[in-house]
């Protein structure tokens, strides 16, 4: 049932209807299970058991759009690379400011929780121009590097851009999210929603259904 809210993000009315259990069942049940697979994010979301010979990992930010909030109107979106997501963030912050975990030129004040500090020794993410100006931690194309070095960052491009399109394939994601009473609580929601996506195809890649290889 919460697995197919996710992809369908029926209303109550439609669940009570398509499962045949009342609205207040469906809602407390969805929310619960919901949560369940949330709390696997550690598990499955992480640069643990990385191929030795890893080298470099995409980056870049999702959009997840939510209905307007009463006291804090603005869009959201969420960050991730393959193996971390966090966010949401106000569409206004820029992506490379949500790798850092702070603004430029305050690196003492960044968070200690971004991507930033949790890239393992030896790799190096590559994003699109978005991030130029961090190059100690990612590379962006250039028109110095090699064919093959510009085709291998393009093909990395593509495989999280696959992955994105997975993502979207949950309607939770793909259209505006509605759930929630107070910016705070609809971001809660929000958050968890998403990562329960996150970690339902990271299963999926893992059993039969891995991303084109690079």
């Amino acid at each position: 049932m919460s697995i197919c809210w996710l992809k369908l993000y029926d209303t109550e009315m439609v669940m009570a209807g398509r499962w045949g259990y009342g609205e207040q069942y469906c809602r407390k049940n969805v929310k619960e299970y919901v949560k369940r697979i949330r709390k696997l994010k550690p598990l499955k979301i992480s640069f643990d058991n990385l191929h030795p010979r890893c080298k470099f990992l995409g980056v870049d930010c999702i959009h997840a759009r939510s209905q307007e909030f009463r006291c804090d109107p603005d869009s959201k979106w969420l960050s991730m690379c393959c193996r971390w997501v966090s966010g949401p963030q106000p569409a206004s912050v820029h992506d490379i400011t949500i790798l850092r975990g702070g603004k430029a030129g305050k690196m003492n004040e960044w968070n200690r929780d971004a991507l930033y500090f949790n890239i393992p020794d030896g790799v190096k993410l590559v994003g699109d121009s978005g991030y130029d100006g961090q190059r100690d931690k990612v590379t962006t194309t250039m028109d110095a590097h090699a064919p093959d070095t510009k085709a291998l960052f393009k093909r990395i491009k593509s495989q999280l851009e696959s992955c994105n399109g997975r993502f979207k394939n949950f309607k939770v994601i793909r259209e505006s999210f509605r759930h929630g009473q107070g910016t705070d609580d609809k971001l809660k929601r929000h958050k968890y929603s998403f990562e329960a996506c996150v970690v339902l195809v990271q299963y999926d890649i893992e059993n039969g259904h891995p991303l084109f290889e690079v």
